[in-house]
């Protein structure tokens, strides 16, 4: 068994609305693909972003721009 993010693995679609505008929000990505061209490929466990079990992602509006930073729990599968 090992805890995976919902969100980077597509077991789930991201459900927030936005704030401002109430369109469907976008996955922008976990936090730790910001961090440099390799940061996706490597150890998750040495990231920066993803420990106690979660992994930050960043979520965006596609026609307003608001973005949001939301902590996603980690899963067993």
């Amino acid at each position: 068994m090992e805890n995976v993010c919902p969100l980077c693995n597509a077991l789930r679609p991201v459900e927030k609305k936005c704030p401002v505008c109430n369109q469907l929000l976008v996955d922008g990505g976990s936090l730790n693909n910001y961090l440099g061209p390799y940061s996706p490929y490597g150890e998750t466990a040495l990231l920066p972003f993803q420990s106690a079990g979660q992994c930050i992602h960043l979520l965006y509006c596609p026609v307003c721009a608001y973005d949001i930073r939301v902590t996603l729990a980690l899963v067993n599968i």
